[in-house]
């Protein structure tokens, strides 16, 4: 069984460009770091692991956290 292929909107963390990217959810259970879904970001092609990023309004981007 195969689970139908759908677009993401991803803030690049490196150029802070937002693109549209393609992300297939994984069948079954993963636990390898080197099977994570990725994306590349078609200005600069830094490569952003998905896991990685915070969905934030709906787009996938580097969230960065207040020190006390």
């Amino acid at each position: 069984m195969t689970t139908p292929p759908k677009t993401v909107t991803v803030k690049c963390p490196q150029c802070q460009q937002i693109y549209i990217a393609w992300y297939v959810p994984p069948v079954g259970e993963q636990n390898s770091n080197s099977q994570s879904p990725s994306t590349v970001c078609s200005q600069c092609g830094h490569r952003s692991a998905l896991s990685e990023l915070n969905e934030v309004n709906g787009v996938f981007q580097q969230v960065m956290t207040k020190s006390r």
